[in-house]
């Protein structure tokens, strides 16, 4: 009953969110990796049809992401080409990473946001302020 009073919003921004926490936390382990010894940093995508440069990587995204857009695209997990490899084989460029972090921190902020207002126009509904 509630999706349908936003007409499908609230559902959309939630998987939105979920995507953000999914890509959140990919980019946590490309930090968390960034002296290990051959490592390929990866991303969670969904708008890989604008970035024809990235490459697929074998594995599934995180369970429980669901389509996201009004296509209904699954995000994908891609390898990243951050910087020619180190001597040790890791591609991981911290700064890179940290900018892809913020990135997504604002994207993910930017959500909750507008999901609030959400909330907070059937809340003013309710009470009769509308």
């Amino acid at each position: 009953m509630l999706i349908r009073l936003f007409d499908g919003a609230v559902e959309q921004l939630t998987r939105g969110l979920a995507y953000a926490t999914a890509r959140h936390s990919l980019i946590a382990q490309n930090i968390a990796n960034v002296e290990t010894p051959g490592y390929q940093p990866r991303d969670l995508v969904f708008d890989d049809y604008l970035k024809p440069s990235v490459e697929p990587v074998s594995g599934d995204p995180p369970p429980g992401l669901l389509p996201i857009g009004p296509a209904g695209r699954r995000p994908r997990l891609v390898a990243l080409a951050d910087s020619a490899p180190r001597p040790d084989g890791n591609r991981v460029h911290l700064d890179r990473q940290m900018a892809r972090l913020a990135e997504n921190t604002l994207y993910q902020h930017t959500l909750v946001q507008i999901l609030a207002g959400q909330f907070n126009t059937l809340k003013q509904a309710i009470s009769g302020r509308v």
